[in-house]
């Protein structure tokens, strides 16, 4: 009962976009590691200098001042460089939080059985390709088959305990390299027994040198084209796609693939200052997660203040005043599409895992 209240009292501060947020935000997205162990040719983070981690004692830190109902343990680098990552799980599922995360999925072999006792719900594996062969090329080494593998082995675990949990995410980054697979995705996805792909559009406002080379022959038709087919695949195969939610925006999403950044911000309201932040390794507080190495915005630290604090303080205040009046003109959010409330209800219904509630982990 508390927590419906909370996403009842979070819905209406969302419908009425007030500069001061009563409710703390029901979503978080954590930073857990920075660095990573591939090249991909869509990343910035191969270019950082070390690695950082948030230890399992700050993460219960950050973690308890919000208490939020979903975490996704995500950020600039790949998470399962953080040895903590399964007692991090963990811990947010004991707090009542559905907890999804986004991972290359190559340093998880001997975590498997672990991260399914300790209740991820979601686990989305960043692909990006259909075939051994455009893996690499996108993402500058051969994990292809041995990631195969492992979902493979993710699956038969799920079936000994059975449980449906974690949910199966392929993740899809529409670019050059891999445009005649954004079909056969769909049929990889059928073999390995995932839940969905996930379609998402490209960005380059890190690595504006390999922007030509990433958009090279993406047009508007050919994405059309091919997402409505991988939709109706997908539909056939009773895999979730967002397929559909891209089409409808289609004109918005596809600014991105276009010579230089939009003049505008785009013409929708960025709902995630009324019920989400992104919390860095060191635990800045952002608005969301584009706002990166490129173009920084920090509201504070929760380490520093209390996040109650931060949640509303001027910079914060200002902030969601320009998003309401369509006037966040950053560069990050002049690049971006905001997904409408319309948007996330559609996801939840073809994304297995995108709202989904749950109970604490035992």
């Amino acid at each position: 009962m508390p927590n419906l209240w909370r996403q009842f009292r979070t819905g209406l501060t969302i419908l009425r976009k007030p500069r001061t947020v009563g409710t703390r935000p029901l979503h978080f997205q954590l930073e857990p590691a920075t660095g990573c162990n591939l090249l991909c040719k869509t990343c910035q983070v191969p270019g950082y200098d070390g690695v950082q981690v948030m230890p399992l004692e700050k993460f219960q830190r950050a973690f308890d001042q919000i208490k939020p109902l979903k975490i996704g343990l995500s950020g600039a680098g790949e998470p399962f460089l953080n040895k903590d990552m399964v007692e991090i799980v963990r811990h947010a599922k004991q707090g009542g939080a559905s907890v999804l995360t986004t991972t290359n999925f190559t340093m998880c072999h001997n975590k498997i059985e672990d991260l399914v006792d300790a209740g991820l719900d979601l686990l989305k594996v960043s692909l990006d390709a259909a075939t051994a062969e455009t893996y690499a090329k996108i993402r500058g080494k051969d994990f292809f088959g041995r990631i195969l593998d492992d979902l493979r082995a993710l699956q038969e675990v799920k079936r000994q305990r059975a449980t449906p949990e974690p949910f199966i995410r392929l993740q899809f980054v529409l670019q050059h390299d891999n445009l005649r697979e954004i079909e056969p995705m769909i049929d990889l996805a059928r073999d390995l027994e995932a839940n969905s792909v996930y379609y998402q559009p490209l960005e380059t406002l890190l690595i504006p040198d390999r922007k030509a080379e990433l958009t090279d022959g993406v047009t508007m038709d050919m994405l059309a084209q091919r997402l409505e087919s991988a939709r109706a695949k997908a539909a056939a195969a009773g895999i979730g796609t967002n397929a559909g939610v891209l089409l409808q925006g289609l004109p918005s999403y596809y600014r991105k693939y276009e010579k230089g950044i939009p003049k505008e911000p785009p013409s929708r309201v960025c709902l995630l200052p009324w019920f989400s932040v992104y919390i860095t390794v060191e635990g800045n507080v952002r608005p969301c997660c584009s706002f990166g190495e490129g173009e920084t915005l920090v509201m504070g630290n929760l380490f520093e203040e209390p996040f109650e604090q931060i949640w509303n303080n001027e910079k914060y205040r200002a902030f969601r005043e320009a998003a309401l009046k369509k006037n966040l003109n950053y560069t990050v959010c002049r690049n971006c599409t905001p997904n409408r409330l319309r948007d996330f209800l559609s996801l939840s219904a073809v994304l297995p895992g995108f709202f989904r509630p749950c109970k604490a982990k035992e």
